[in-house]
Order: structure tokens, then sequence, then C-alpha cells
């Protein structure tokens, strides 16, 4: 979708194309694309399902010899009726580009999840000894390096869990991954952020707001014994 002056991946396919990531994965980390083979939603007890687990196996042998998990995270949508809207109104023939329509990116329930992903699987891949490829498109990326007070992050080989950063480059009619950065951090990195987090709020500024509900209530309390009185 294009959000503002941004055009932003809303759904983990849209990172299949030509299997650049898978490919790229491939080069970076084993160097190779021999005896390769990649597999989707592999389940792993009490964590959850990767993604998708690519694994270097002896040749001619089941064996394996390492093996990376890949996880993909968009962003995602709220208001998406009027997305679907928009894709009735191009099936019918009407012309989209110029329109606008109504709906909003809901990059904070992306991240919250995605967060809590990445410390569970990077504490099992830290004990394992293997690696875990994050792939993000910048926009989404960036919002997260803002929100966790991850600026400074730089490339470490012995960290299990890297972020494969991409971005959509417009080539003629259309939009082509481009990988842009890649970085990592160890478990106790980002726990570390995230324990310090510069969004946390004002305790006042709730408890203000819980004074004013609390006002209301007493109000309205009030009004109803005022309404009774009268009554009898």
């Amino acid at each position: 979708v294009q959000y503002g002056e941004r055009v932003v991946a809303i759904c983990p396919r849209r990172f299949l194309q030509e299997q650049t990531v898978f490919l790229e994965v491939a080069d970076q980390h084993f160097g190779t694309r021999d005896n390769l083979l990649l597999f989707q939603e592999v389940r792993l007890p009490t964590v959850g399902s990767f993604d998708f687990v690519m694994v270097k196996h002896k040749p001619l042998s089941s064996q394996v010899e390492d093996f990376v998990i890949i996880e993909i995270q968009t962003d995602q949508t709220t208001g998406t009726g009027q997305l679907v809207q928009a894709l009735e109104d191009f099936l019918r023939g009407e012309k989209v580009v110029d329109q606008t329509y109504g709906f909003g990116l809901n990059t904070y329930d992306t991240l919250k999840r995605s967060f809590t992903q990445i410390l569970n699987k990077g504490v099992v891949l830290e004990q394992w000894g293997q690696k875990a490829y994050w792939v993000f498109q910048e926009p989404v990326y960036r919002n997260f390096v803002a929100r966790y007070n991850l600026e400074g992050m730089t490339y470490d080989d012995g960290h299990a869990t890297v972020f494969l950063v991409y971005d959509l480059t417009r080539e003629g009619d259309l939009y082509r991954l481009t990988c842009t950065r890649k970085l990592s951090a160890s478990t106790e990195e980002l726990l570390r952020a995230f324990r310090n987090s510069p969004g946390v709020p004002s305790k006042d500024d709730f408890v203000a707001k819980l004074e004013e509900k609390i006002k209301a209530q007493l109000q309205l309390k009030v009004h109803l014994h005022e309404e009774g009185e009268e009554a009898r």
C-alpha cells in the first residue's frame, strides 16, 4: 500500500519475490546454494512456528550440517475495508491511482507482537548456537529502532538475532526488493533496550486520567441520587 509518501508491504508473501531473500541468506550464511532445502511453518513446542527454516544437509544424505531460521515481518493495516473497496473499484475498471482511501497502519501492534517473538526465539537460538534472520522493510525497521531505543546497532557474527532490512525500489512500473543493510543484536541487548524504552508514558498523566474517571463516576452517582430523591 501507499501510505503518505511511503510504499509499505503489508503481506509476507511480498517478500517472496524472485526468492531474493532466500538466495541472499544462502549466500551470506552458508556461502553456497548447494544442498540446501527450505521448509515453511516448522513448529517448535512452547515457542511457536518458524516462518521458514533453511537447512544445509550433507550431499546425498539426510544428515543436517547447519540450519538458519528466517522470519518475515511486514506491517499491518487498520480500516482494511477501505483497501478492499479500492480493489473492488480497480476490478470494476475505475481509476484508483488518484483516489484516497481511508485506512491506517497499525505499526505499534506489529512491533509489539514481533518483539515478543524476537526475544522468545532469540533465547532458544542463542542456546542452540544458531541464527535467525528477521526480515524487515525499512519504514517498519526504522520505527522499531526508534520505538525501542535500538540506535547504534551494527553487525556481529557472534549474535544469534540478525536483522536483514529491505526496501521496495521503484523500477519502471514495478517495485523490486532491495537489501539495504544487515544488523544484529544479542538477546540481552534487546532486553536492555526493551527495559529502557523511551516510550514509557508518564505515571502522573495516567493517575490524572484515573482521577478524571473517578470524578465523572462521582458526578454520575450524585446525579442519579438526586433524580431518585425527586422521584420519591
